[in-house]
Formats: C-alpha cells, sequence, structure tokens
C-alpha cells in the first residue's frame, strides 16, 4: 500500500474542511492533506450560477443522491436527501443564503459546557471569513474570503411587496439580520460576488490556496487508522487504489454530518453493540456517534401570481430565458443571481412567543417539488409564488448509522421528521403565518388564488395532511457528532474526539443544537474556529 506523511489530513473540502485546510496551510512548514471524494467540478457554469441550484441538487455529478428511511411524519415517504460531492461540498451547491444564526442559540451552546462557543466567541470568525460591504463595521466583516451581497441592491417586485406585506402584518422590519438584529424581515443576503456563487471552493480553495495544501478530489476516505486510540492517518481509495496517508500531528474528519458519523462508526468508534452486530472491532466505545441528527423540515404554499413577474414565465419562454441570460451574463444581476429566493421574514409564530420560532421565505416560482424529490416534474403553466415554510428549532432528533462495513455503502439516515407535537405546532403556524402576510394589500396585489394547498383546506388536521404530503428537507442536517459534555457528546469544546488522541471532528455534525435558519455560514466558521483551536495546540 502506497503510504505518504502530512502534518495534517482533512477529509472533506466541504464548508468546513475547506476553510480549516486553507487556515492550517497558511501556517510556514505545514503540510495539509485535503481528501475531496467529489470531482473537481467547482467551475462548472451552473455551479457558479445561482439559479443553476435546479441543476445540481438532482445530478450525481454534484451530489451524494442520499434517500432518508420512510418517514412517519411524512406518509411513509422516503426524503431525497443530497449533499454536496465536489470542493466546496453543499457550498457548491446550496442556495447560498447567508445566516449566521441567532446570538443566543449560540450562547445556549456555551451553556450546555461547550466555553468559547457563545456567539461574541465565535462573531471575530464570522467576521474573518465574510467580505461584506454594508452593516456596521463592528459586526461585519470587510476583506474576508467570503462574498456576501445583499438582494436589497437588486430588488424584484415580488421580494419588495413580501418585505412591505410582512411590515403590514406586524413583522418588524430589520436592516441586517447578520449583524445582531436578528429578528423580522429583509431582503436575503446571499454568498455571491459580482452575481457568481462565493463558496468555500471559491474562497478558500481558488488562486489564494496555499502551495502547501495538496488537494486530492476522487478520493473517497474509507477509514482512520488507529494505533493504540491514536487516529495515525486514512485510508482512502484514489484512482482505483487504496492508499495510506499518516499524519504527523492529527486527523480530522469534516466529511459532514452523514459521511463523518459513517466514518467513525466503520473505524470501531461507535456504541459498540451496533459495531459487533456490524462485525466491526470495537475501538472506542462512543454510544452518540450518529445520533442526535437534526433537519429543518420545510413545506410551500403556492400561488397564481396576477402578474407576470415570477420565473415560471420566464422558463415557458425562451425569448424570456434569453433576455434573463443576457441581462445576467452582462451584469451580473437579475433573478440568475439569485437561487429563486428573494427575502424571508424570521418571526415570532404569535404573540406568546419570546423569540423567532418560523421563518417564512419568498419564492419565484412553483411546481411540485422541483428542486428535489421529482426530477424533471416542471413548474406550473401560470405565473406562480410560493411562500416556504419553516421551524427554526426543530425537536425531532433522528440518527445516522453505518449499515455495512464498507465506506462506499450510503449509511442509514432517519431525521424522524415531525415525531416531536411541537414541530408540529410550528409548522401550522407558519403556515398561518404566511397566509396572513399574503392577505395584507401589498402583496394581495400580485395573489390571483392559492393553489396549494388551497382557501377551502383550513382545519389543522386538513393543513398537517397538506404538510406531510409535500414537506421535504431544508438541506440542514446537523448535530450526529455533537459536542458537549454529556455521556452522548461525541467531541469536546475543542472538536477532539473524546477518547481517542490526534482525532477532531470539524463539521456542522459537532453542533449540539440548530443555530438558525441555515447552517452554511456557522459550518464556515466552525472551521475557521477549528483552525485556531489546532494550531494553538501545535505551537
Amino acid at each position: 500500500m502506497q503510504t505518504e506523511d502530512f502534518d495534517y489530513i482533512v477529509v472533506g473540502a466541504g464548508s468546513s474542511g475547506a476553510a480549516l485546510a486553507h487556515r492550517l496551510a497558511q501556517r510556514p512548514q505545514t503540510s495539509v492533506l485535503l481528501l475531496e471524494a467529489g470531482q473537481p467540478r467547482q467551475n462548472d457554469f451552473w455551479v457558479r450560477t445561482p439559479l443553476g441550484i435546479a441543476k445540481l441538487l438532482t445530478n450525481p455529478d454534484y451530489v451524494w443522491p442520499f434517500q432518508t428511511a420512510p418517514q412517519a411524519g411524512l406518509g411513509n415517504q422516503r426524503i431525497y436527501w443530497p449533499r454536496g460531492r465536489l470542493p466546496g461540498g453543499s457550498s457548491s451547491v446550496n442556495g447560498m443564503i447567508y445566516v449566521r444564526g441567532e446570538p443566543r442559540e449560540f450562547d445556549h451552546w456555551r451553556d450546555l459546557g461547550n466555553p468559547g462557543w457563545g456567539y461574541a466567541d465565535l462573531l471575530p470568525y464570522f467576521k474573518r471569513m465574510e467580505s461584506y460591504a454594508g452593516g456596521d463595521e463592528s459586526q461585519r466583516g470587510r476583506t474576508g474570503p467570503i462574498g456576501v451581497t445583499s438582494l436589497a441592491g437588486d430588488p424584484q417586485p415580488l421580494g419588495s411587496a413580501f418585505v412591505q406585506a410582512c411590515v403590514e402584518a406586524g413583522i418588524p422590519a430589520t436592516p441586517d439580520y447578520n449583524g445582531g438584529q436578528y429578528e423580522g424581515v429583509s431582503y436575503l443576503q446571499l454568498n455571491t460576488a459580482n452575481g457568481r456563487r462565493c463558496g468555500t471552493a471559491r474562497g478558500y480553495l481558488g488562486d489564494s490556496r496555499p502551495a502547501s495544501l495538496d488537494l486530492r478530489t476522487e478520493a473517497v476516505a474509507l477509514g482512520i487508522v488507529l494505533e493504540n486510540r491514536r487516529a495515525v492517518g486514512i485510508d482512502y481509495l484514489h484512482g482505483g487504489v487504496k492508499r495510506r496517508a499518516r499524519a504527523r500531528a492529527e486527523v480530522i474528519l469534516s466529511a459532514g454530518p452523514i459521511k463523518s458519523p459513517q466514518l467513525l462508526e466503520l473505524s470501531g468508534i461507535g456504541h459498540g453493540d451496533r459495531l459487533q452486530a456490524l462485525g466491526i472491532d470495537v475501538a472506542h466505545h462512543a454510544p452518540g456517534v450518529g445520533e442526535n441528527l437534526i433537519d429543518h423540515l420545510q413545506a410551500r404554499i403556492t400561488f397564481e401570481c396576477s402578474q407576470r413577474v415570477t420565473l415560471n414565465e420566464v422558463v415557458s419562454s425562451p425569448l424570456r430565458q434569453g433576455l434573463m441570460g443576457a441581462r445576467y451574463l452582462l451584469t451580473g444581476r437579475g433573478m440568475m443571481a439569485t437561487p429563486s429566493a428573494t427575502a424571508h421574514a424570521l418571526a415570532r409564530a404569535d404573540a406568546r412567543d419570546e423569540r423567532p420560532m418560523v421563518k417564512i421565505q419568498m419564492h419565484h416560482i412553483t411546481g411540485k417539488d422541483r428542486y428535489s424529490r421529482s426530477k424533471g416534474a416542471g413548474t406550473d403553466p401560470f405565473p406562480g409564488f410560493g411562500i416556504g415554510l419553516f421551524q427554526l428549532r426543530p425537536q425531532s432528533r433522528g440518527e445516522v448509522h453505518a449499515v455495512t462495513r464498507s465506506a462506499t455503502d450510503d449509511p442509514a439516515m432517519d431525521p424522524r421528521y415531525l415525531s416531536d407535537p411541537a414541530d408540529v405546532d410550528a409548522m401550522l403556524s407558519a403556515l398561518r403565518l404566511a397566509r396572513r402576510v399574503a392577505r395584507q394589500p401589498a402583496l394581495a396585489a400580485y395573489v390571483k388564488r392559492e393553489t396549494r394547498p388551497g382557501l377551502d383546506i383550513e382545519s389543522d388536521d386538513e393543513l398537517l395532511s397538506y404538510i406531510r404530503g409535500c414537506g421535504q428537507t431544508s438541506w440542514h442536517p446537523i448535530g450526529t457528532c455533537k459536542m458537549g459534555k454529556d455521556p452522548m457528546a461525541v467531541v469536546d469544546a475543542s472538536l477532539r474526539v473524546r477518547g481517542v488522541q490526534g482525532l477532531r471532528v470539524v463539521d456542522s455534525s459537532i453542533m449540539p443544537t440548530m443555530p438558525s435558519s441555515n447552517t452554511n455560514a456557522a459550518s464556515i466558521a466552525i472551521g475557521e474556529k477549528a483552525a485556531d483551536l489546532i494550531l494553538e495546540k501545535h505551537s
């Protein structure tokens, strides 16, 4: 078996891994191997183009085409769960919506026994990673590798109507939901620069990539090499050949909330009974590996629009497509510079709430599950828009576990959507809030009729049946190697795997709870902070 030595080995070039590897390699005379299972397709046109998300999420050239276990809360449907499989990981295929998170949720992480993870502790990393021209300079970064653009600078009619309607419905406007005032309605901020996607592949693995960072694509990690409960390397498959890389300092898993727990289990780190049932020798009993899976469920209500200002009529018209494309190529503006969403409200569902509990979001397109379950299902044959429905703090908990001894087989994943009654209540509240916003004068001017579920669907039971039928992932799984001190915690506050030396997990799987309506910004910040933790230890 071919063997190479590096100071650090990072498995996964996604949102956290790319940032981490870049920062580690910036230290002089430090070698870093970054393994990425996907192909080097981060510069493809539709990856760089924000509206190209529709072409990415159903294409296995760009994603792991995972499927969940049948979901009892969604009528026993299996939900398509794509995850990015190329440099940049899911930051190369996501909706680019840039939300740091609610500050008090990070403070909750700290209060769970994770010193250094409060919002004030993370703020320097959020600032270091971003390049944003607006907002308060004490809160926002100006020169980081990840571009951030506010769609307030290129308003669309429906987005503007949605913002005004939310204000009319009593939701406050927030000038900068990433600047300390999380609650309220706002135009979206996107991870874009000059109209192009700016994920971690562009920000950390492009022209500024340190020479000592060896990015190896189409390299599938098979397992961690352990010697006396110390991680000393990684076995991986590259070019059809099994290879081994050894780490002089540390091995870091940044393979994401699905693959990181699977790799731990395949390496003998997990619940002992589960590992033995698969014929895997137990290196370290860690019962929390793969547990605590959390995801945002989303659903949408949709409307026929009374004006031709949506993407539906563009999809059906080659002329409109050409005009939209020409504007984008010439100016980097217009709907092609968005993921089809333009504004959102982070809101309290009712007067009893002490903090935002739901998100509703404007989408300029309608069709049956166009981006996820039904490839090619198409758009509605009339102008249409939707309002997305999300619960911000899902209480349902699931699991991800290896089902074979092979890293090339998918693990089993079961988010158990809507298994907690609080999530049912939140989704119903979000739907009713969206309807209330749609009735406000600013947005009602664009509503011809509600097409899904339709105004005749009104009772809680009927609305819940609708949500169960159309609910899908928001592509925000987290928590499967959670950080903490309790017996189910997998890593400590320094992201070291408890009970194993020389091994850390650095990705969204370490999040103990959901930080916000979106997870990518927090995932990048985790990579940035982890680099400092690691370099301080080895200074």
